[in-house]
């Protein structure tokens, strides 16, 4: 997964085959686990939600924030029940994320439909780019509105020495470039993810992004949680070396401030203005710079669960975080 709040070998498998690692299940009975959500009580509504299926990845960015300590993911059942109470809690958009969301096709596709088709909710999806399909987008992508993917660089050295996408022979934007295609052909809203940090943020993109036309394209400063990334005991990365101050971040905005599509959020935007599900359907709070999880909405309910989240409900307002989820549709 990227170092963004909404996300994390080339080419995929059959999705049959990896059915069983997609319905990895657990002791949780879902029957019992949809409590209805009390309106009189809630206080912030969960309108747009951020569910990292699992932390499973085929990438090894350097300064990923939701490292690979377990590959566990909620069965297709279970996790289609954390959905369905979030849409009568008030949510309206969900976002998939990782890890990579599609080592997990066949859950992250049932998902898509039951989030679109049965809830009538926004869909969108952060990916590497490294696993989509065109089978998976011919079966799965009429219930997607935006599908992005995290791009840090256009340079096949800085991306290798990232960690996106293997070595110096880099064939991540080429891979960027396919899914992007399969997005024009299933009128799907190609979306992109760039995390500026010490190696690229002197780069300028600005005709590569004129070329690709995202519908939007968001731009993080590179953030750095406890118990993820800043080399403490327990850590997976050691993001350190990557990290940037603020005026290296703005530099970067302002080289690219005529692209329409550009919405930059340093950390101070970031941290706290996403509602973070990890895989056990947990709030994740990130309030005291690390990412601490609370009790499942499966297991206590939205309003609950609510409490553990840590949320800024404001700067998620203020940094543009409601906006048309929806793609039209042909009837």
């Amino acid at each position: 997964m990227n170092s963004s709040p909404e996300s994390g070998a080339e080419g995929g498998q059959e999705e049959h085959n990896l059915l069983a690692d997609a319905d990895t299940t657990s002791s949780r009975n879902p029957a019992a686990s949809a409590p209805s959500p009390s309106s009189s009580s809630r206080t912030v509504i969960p309108r747009s939600v951020n569910y990292f299926i699992s932390r499973k990845c085929n990438y090894s960015c350097e300064f990923c924030f939701h490292t690979a300590k377990t590959y566990h993911a909620l069965s297709t059942e279970e996790a289609a029940n954390g959905l369905r109470v979030l849409a009568k809690a008030g949510c309206e958009k969900i976002n998939f994320a990782g890890g990579e969301p599609f080592l997990h096709p066949i859950l992250l596709g049932e998902l898509c439909r039951v989030a679109s088709d049965e809830l009538g909710l926004g869909v969108s999806i952060i990916s590497n780019g490294s696993k989509i399909t065109p089978e998976w987008m011919d079966m799965y992508a009429q219930y997607v509105d935006v599908l992005g993917v995290s791009v840090d660089s256009f340079d096949k050295a800085t991306n290798a020495a990232i960690g996106r996408g293997g070595d110096a022979e880099n064939g991540h934007v080429k891979r960027m470039l396919r899914v992007r295609d399969e997005c024009s052909k299933h009128n799907v809203r190609f979306k992109l993810n760039t995390v500026v940090n010490a190696l690229n943020w002197k780069e300028d993109m600005n005709e590569q992004i004129v070329a690709l036309d995202p519908y939007r394209w968001k731009v993080f400063q590179v953030l750095l949680l406890e118990g993820e990334n800043v080399g403490g005991d327990g850590d997976l990365r050691d993001a350190r070396h990557l990290c940037i101050d603020r005026s290296k971040f703005d530099a970067f905005v302002k080289r690219h401030a005529d692209r329409k599509q550009l919405i930059p959020e340093p950390n101070d935007v970031m941290q706290n203005s996403y509602l973070l599900l990890d895989e056990e359907m947990r709030f994740l709070d990130c309030s005291g710079g690390g990412k601490v999880p609370g009790r499942s909405i499966l297991d206590v309910g939205v309003d609950e669960a609510l409490m553990d989240a840590g949320f800024d409900d404001e700067m998620f307002a203020e940094r543009g975080g409601i906006f048309e989820w929806r793609r039209p549709r042909d009837e």
